[in-house]
């Protein structure tokens, strides 16, 4: 049932209908028992055909003589919907490293810090945990048409300093972060002074002079097309490489983002947006007009447009965890949407150009947004980070439009007619995402993480049209007690729809990682940060609403939904603590009071599992120290107190 209903009744067994894990037997879809409709495909079409011979790998050169094992995702059996593959381990030669190292030394601004890089064994293992760890959540690089040595040296550092967090050893990480933006912004700065000095006029401006036109020869005429051609090509290669500044300082921003209490590389993130966006449009946020002619030139163009929208989505998640605006908006973007998943992952030049003769362009990403928002009845197809694009557009919408509401002192109030238009966007977007074969609700499946990410903001768009707990939750500057203590100093929240409606979607949320397992979820690679970031107002909607619901003093007697959606979130809890050694399902139903802690706390238990990123870390130490302050005297100790 869709969560903003409030009519339906409300299924009490929700916890049947979300994935498990790959090593279950499962049916596809459970349509009468899901929280939210699950996508209208029929079981025929739930066993999808092979996408081909996906090789996620970088093209290092390797020594003469030396072949590629054949090791390709689409090799696998697809029983359905399978789990995610892995990419082959990635080897980085000794002349890799030594390529790497020549190319480092050139640049000036790090030859007084004599840096010195990991070894090729870590470098490879650090490559192999981006492809694999960072790399599916945010797809911007074309594996298949990139090859290490003609990467950016800084690029290929920024992507061992994230693919480091990855493989638990993030002091190499620090290290190449620093590496890696010294040289991108000595890059940067000497490009500008290239375009300074070839901006200046020449010095013989008497040759200027005797170039007329009626002294212009056949010969001249050459040249001059020559060097338009030259200079056509210079352009195409300028921009590539002003593509692979942009991209490198993403992965750094993202990185020092989640750095968590490391508040320097927060600061750096921060400092970066500006940098970041300047670059961006710089680049360009319309459509170029020139049509790429080969699959290296689509893919170079492709992977443009995917950075440029990505780090849109990426400063939405900033407005998120640090409550700070984004420096690009909805409408400045007016680029197409990513490409299908198929396209994308092509294996060679051939199959791409069969997938790009018979595949429809991708839609605007301004012609979708105003078909949501609008009355249209559809919205053009698009593919999975398509629709990941446009819920962070609108998530960014109602998060601006809440903003401005606090501004005229209508604090947690919108319009209503302007939260019927957004509601009926989301409702949109909902259809549109079930109805895309490239969706799951498994962080497990096959396609990979894009699909189940955006249900976490999904689920954080219709909190954010009920309430905005503005900068309590904010990472920025506080460390986890600081969180706990605004958020447990937050006014009550009043009981009625709004509140009902966020806590279903709260409660949808959790449903994932509880039925897959509290204490294996977050250790599997293709749970995200974001269900992370978004976790802290899961935590607290829920504790909101217990509070309201459960074991207070009531105005009026519990209407049907509400009762239902307690009665699913005890049944939740229970799940939670009979996954623990010393959890006691039955004092769910016999102490009330501890709802609220318990559900905060199971929050708390999940992420505790996420060690990759320190920013995870922080909002679990924040989650347990927030349920302490919830639990009643008498009752502490509690199973998984984080203490």
């Amino acid at each position: 049932m869709n969560p903003e209903s409030n009519t339906q009744p409300f299924g009490l067994n929700y916890l049947d209908s979300v994935c498990l894990p790959p090593f279950f037997e499962q049916q596809p879809f459970y349509p009468e028992l899901s929280i939210i409709d699950p996508p209208s495909i029929s079981p025929t079409t739930a066993t999808r055909q092979p996408i081909g011979q996906d090789q996620i790998y970088l093209n290092v050169e390797l020594p003469a003589g030396e072949t590629r094992p054949k090791s390709q995702l689409g090799s696998f059996p697809d029983p359905g919907r399978s789990h995610v593959h892995l990419a082959p381990f990635i080897r980085v030669s000794q002349e890799d490293w030594e390529w790497l190292n020549a190319q480092i030394s050139r640049f000036s601004s790090i030859q007084l810090i004599a840096p010195e890089l990991p070894s090729r064994h870590a470098i490879s293992r650090y490559m192999h945990g981006f492809v694999n760890g960072f790399h599916p959540h945010f797809p911007i690089l074309h594996p298949q048409t990139l090859r290490f040595r003609e990467m950016a040296p800084e690029l290929v550092l920024a992507l061992a300093a994230v693919g480091s967090h990855y493989c638990l050893e993030s002091h190499q990480g620090l290290k190449l972060f620093h590496l890696a933006r010294v040289i991108a912004l000595e890059q940067i700065q000497q490009r500008e002074n290239d375009k300074e000095t070839a901006a200046q006029p020449p010095s013989d401006s008497l040759q200027c002079l005797t170039n007329t036109p009626h002294s212009t020869s056949e010969s001249d005429r050459d040249d001059r097309h020559d060097l338009t051609t030259d200079k056509g090509l210079e352009s195409s290669q300028d921009n590539h490489a002003l593509t692979e500044s942009i991209q490198t300082l993403f992965f750094l921003m993202a990185m020092a983002t989640w750095a968590g209490e490391h508040r320097s590389l927060v600061r750096h993130a921060i400092a970066t947006q500006s940098v970041l966006a300047m670059l961006v449009r710089q680049h360009g946020l319309s459509e170029s007009p020139v049509v790429p002619m080969t699959w290296q030139e689509w893919a170079r163009a492709e992977s443009a447009r995917r950075t440029k929208l990505i780090i849109f989505c990426f400063f939405d998640l900033h407005t998120i965890t640090f409550n700070l605006p984004s420096p690009l908006m909805v409408a400045d973007i007016k680029l197409r949407l990513p490409c299908s998943e198929m396209e994308w992952k092509a294996p060679d030049s051939d199959s791409w150009l069969a997938m790009n003769e018979r595949s429809n362009r991708p839609p605007f990403f301004n012609d979708c947004i105003a078909a949501l928002i609008q009355d249209a009845d559809a919205i053009p197809a698009c593919s999975s980070l398509g629709a990941h694009v446009l819920i962070h557009a609108l998530l960014q919408r109602i998060i601006s439009i809440q903003h401005s509401m606090q501004l005229q002192g209508m604090e947690n109030q919108m319009i209503p007619g302007m939260s019927a238009s957004l509601r009926r966007a989301l409702r949109k977007w909902q259809s549109a995402w079930e109805q895309n074969p490239e969706s799951s609700y498994s962080p497990l499946d096959k396609h990979g993480p894009i699909a189940f990410n955006s249900t976490a903001l999904f689920h954080m768009a219709h909190i954010r049209l009920a309430l905005d707990i503005g900068p309590a939750r904010s990472l920025l500057e506080q460390n986890h007690t600081q969180i706990a203590k605004r958020l447990h100093e937050q006014p009550t929240l009043q009981r009625g729809s709004l509140l009902l409606t966020a806590a279903r979607h709260a409660t949808a949320a959790l449903c994932s990682p509880v039925q897959m397992g509290v204490h294996f979820v977050g250790r599997a690679p293709s749970w995200s940060v974001m269900h992370a970031v978004c976790s802290l107002e899961y935590a607290y909607v829920l504790n909101q609403f217990i509070q309201a619901t459960a074991y207070t003093s009531l105005e009026y007697p519990l209407e049907a939904d509400e009762q239902n959606l307690l009665m699913t979130i005890k049944e939740t809890l229970r799940e939670v603590e009979s996954s623990s050694p010393k959890g006691n399902p039955k004092i769910i139903d016999r102490a009330p009071q501890l709802l609220g802690a318990k559900v905060v706390r199971a929050w708390a238990m999940i992420l505790e599992g996420m060690r990759t990123w320190n920013a995870v870390d922080l909002i679990s130490r924040a989650l347990f120290v927030y349920a302490d302050l919830l639990e009643p005297r008498g009752f502490g100790g509690q199973v998984g107190d984080g203490t």
